[in-house]
């Protein structure tokens, strides 16, 4: 018995960290990881810290890897693996499934499509994968904005925002029920714009992919691993239309500045629109984690469980710290 749980258990880990490191659809795929390294020794040649310290130091400088707030991501990175893997994304998209069929046989009654459906061309497909993204990043950045703006969803974004420091582990440094409620959203988009094109052309249109990832996607991702790190990296003019790294980073920043500043995942355009952008002129020094008139958290548990509470009590109109997302 025991070492039939031991095989089911050594299963499942080897499943979860192939799931973390062998696929493209995970920030943390092996290639993006060797990108961050690449990218990283190129902003160290033409830093001046070449001349201070180590790659090694540069890359993981002891005063951030070794702080707390890593080790609370860490702890919410298992749980939302665990999370993910318990099959509620299945349900998810389960769930996201159900409702596309509602919306496609709602347009079936007004628009109807091709009866025989021609297969789409590559520039069908190019701009269904731009088009694809669009509405994904939308929805990104519309549910960002509303974590942001009202009370209850930040009760739970909030433990993002916790974090003191920033390493590429802080991107699971979410509570499952934001990040639950951020994806789930943000694939809905997706799966309208699906059902859009479908419909248009008759027939389904797949996305270009590079290792079965959105092209646009992949090469997002080659950079994303620097949204929370303590490596800045802008895109310089390019920042006006897709959101750079340090754009990210300011987004965490707790100076008034950068308030309700850069809420935007691949495209900037969403923030021009909003009028949240802030496009940074050259680097800053910024400090992350919560604003002063917000309360911290005693503990990964309390981190896991006060959301709840907190939540509730925004819901019944009781006092609840609020700074609006601010950082």
């Amino acid at each position: 018995m025991l070492t039939e749980l031991s095989t089911i258990l050594v299963e499942k880990v080897g499943g979860v960290l192939h799931s973390i490191f062998m696929m493209s659809y995970s920030r943390h795929f092996w290639f993006y990881m060797l990108c961050y390294v690449g990218i990283a020794f190129i902003v160290y040649l033409s830093s001046a810290s070449r001349n201070r310290i180590s790659f090694a130091g540069f890359l993981f400088p002891s005063e951030i890897y070794t702080h707390k707030s890593v080790l609370m991501d860490l702890k919410f990175w298992l749980v939302i693996l665990v999370v993910v893997h318990a099959g509620s994304f299945q349900v998810m998209f389960a769930i996201i499934h159900v409702v596309s069929g509602w919306l496609d046989n709602f347009l079936g009654l007004f628009w109807h499509a091709p009866a025989t459906g021609v297969a789409p061309g590559l520039a069908d497909r190019l701009i269904y994968t731009l088009a694809y993204t669009f509405f994904i990043d939308f929805g990104f950045f519309f549910m960002h904005y509303c974590q942001h703006r009202i009370r209850w969803l930040w009760a739970f974004h909030k433990v993002h925002h916790s974090a003191s420091v920033l390493t590429p582990f802080t991107a699971n440094r979410h509570h499952p029920v934001d990040y639950l409620i951020h994806s789930g959203f943000a694939f809905m988009m997706g799966s309208i714009a699906m059902v859009l094109f479908s419909r248009y052309h008759g027939v389904k249109i797949d996305s270009i992919t590079l290792f079965n990832t959105s092209a646009i996607h992949f090469f997002y991702y080659m950079s994303a691993n620097f949204r929370h790190s303590h490596i800045w990296l802008s895109f310089g003019v390019l920042n006006k239309v897709l959101v750079s790294p340090a754009m990210h980073q300011i987004h965490h920043s707790i100076a008034p500045r950068h308030h309700h500043r850069n809420f935007g995942f691949v495209f900037s355009i969403w923030d021009w629109c909003f009028q949240t952008r802030y496009l940074p002129v050259r680097q800053e020094s910024i400090v992350v984690g919560l604003s002063d008139s917000e309360r911290g958290y005693n503990g990964f548990l309390d981190a896991l469980l006060r959301p709840f509470a907190d939540s509730v009590n925004v819901l019944k109109d009781r006092a609840v710290p609020y700074g609006g997302g601010e950082g």
